[in-house]
């Protein structure tokens, strides 16, 4: 045994110095002056994320500087990372009309999930956005699409998307005196009415009671709020002939349903006259 030991010596020695050899190899080759070289290490890239623009507001949660520029305006804005959107939210407390940027970069779209939920504040939305087109006198841009015209009443909100990251979403807003008196009228008028009859039944009284307060303003525009508001739901008026209809002619029901509309309307905050156009810009 111990012969056959003695045998296999200088072969375990040249399988050692074989499996040196191989390791110096991988470590790295002879420069040629006495030095081996280090191998690199190659470390795989991991690709840019490809920015997308914002497909709606609901990931517009970077607040940005509120606009404000005028009495009873307050609209506090926010944006999503690309920049690609702008939500403006009114927390002021008059109606303000909306439109895209001046070089219509941007389109505007509804933000479902930022207005109000209540049957009431709908159907006065409803009734101010279908009483019919808004006429040259509200200070918009004659080439701006009915479609991207939106109406913002306090609480309500409106996204505006722009379809290109290098382009940060914009809009233009003024202060609306008619919409601001329209949408008063139409909440008031849908609170007390929405409590009896369903959305659809109520909305042709709506309508008629938004019409008939375009119709005073533009024929008395220097009337006191509390007068405007008191012919609106005179004994006269178109307004309390379509309420007093839906009412089946109750005399009483009718008198009751005025009587606590025009007490709201007189607590709701003073009208103010129209501006012109602001900008809003989702700021990078």
């Amino acid at each position: 045994m111990a012969v056959r030991g003695r045998a296999l010596l200088p072969f375990a020695v040249l399988i050692a110095t074989v499996a040196v050899a191989g390791c110096s190899s991988a470590e790295g080759a002879d420069s040629g002056d006495g030095t081996v070289g280090t191998p690199s290490i190659v470390i795989p890239r991991t690709p840019t994320a490809v920015l997308k623009p914002a497909t709606d507001c609901s990931q517009s949660t970077e607040p940005l500087e509120p606009e404000s520029q005028m009495d009873g305006v307050r609209l506090d804005a926010s944006t999503d990372p690309t920049h690609t959107s702008l939500l403006l939210q009114n927390t002021g407390s008059l109606s303000v009309i909306v439109v895209p940027d001046a070089s219509f970069a941007s389109r505007l779209v509804t933000a479902p999930y930022a207005n109000p939920t209540d049957q009431a504040s709908k159907a006065a939305l409803n009734a101010v956005t279908n009483s019919g087109p808004l006429g040259p006198d509200r200070g918009l841009p004659a080439y701006v699409p009915a479609t991207q015209v939106f109406i913002v009443p306090p609480q309500w909100a409106v996204c505006a998307l722009t379809d290109d990251v290098r382009e940060a979403a914009g809009v233009r807003y003024l202060r609306d005196k008619v919409s601001s008196a329209e949408y008063f009228v139409a909440k008031g008028l849908a609170d007390q009415l929405l409590s009896r009859f369903q959305s659809n039944k109520a909305r042709p009284t709506l309508i008629r009671c938004v019409k008939n307060t375009l119709q005073l303003l533009r024929a008395h525009p220097d009337l006191a709020d509390v007068e405007l508001y008191a012919e609106i739901l005179g004994a006269e008026s178109t307004c309390r002939a379509g309420y007093k209809e839906l009412l089946g002619h109750d005399e009483r029901a009718t008198e009751r349903t005025g009587t606590t509309v025009l007490n709201v309307l007189e607590r709701t905050p003073r009208l103010l006259e129209t501006t012109r156009l602001f900008e809003a810009l989702a700021h990078a």
